[in-house]
């Protein structure tokens, strides 16, 4: 997901930088687009760029949510284990605890018994 949302990243950046050229008129419609020659082309190239950048910012959109919410899930996933670690850890301590200090109590009892 990662890879595709940056290469749609330079797809959207490199189609921006086109159209910023042509709209400014620092490179002419038919240097680039060797078929627009009329002004009823031009309008056409016009109207056509427009729709390209509307799908481009749909899928923009759509990419960003279902990256962000992956990283969302990831990010759960990852918390869950941190949680199910932190439980096995308590569990050692307290085993260990419990092991460590009824022994010395225990044998304390037995010394006091016996004196």
């Amino acid at each position: 997901m990662r890879i595709l949302n940056t290469l749609f990243n330079i797809v959207a950046v490199a189609y921006a930088l086109t159209l910023a050229l042509v709209l400014t008129n620092a490179v002419s419609e038919s240097a680039i687009f060797t078929q627009v020659k009329t002004d009823a082309q031009i309008l056409q190239l016009y109207k056509i760029l427009g729709g390209v950048g509307a799908a481009l910012l749909l899928v923009k959109v759509v990419l960003s949510s279902l990256y962000s919410g992956n990283l969302r899930y990831e990010n759960h996933i990852a918390q869950l284990k941190v949680n199910d670690l932190k439980v096995e850890l308590y569990e050692r301590r307290q085993e260990f605890r419990s092991n460590n200090f009824r022994t010395p109590i225990a044998e304390e009892r037995l010394e006091v018994a016996a004196v």
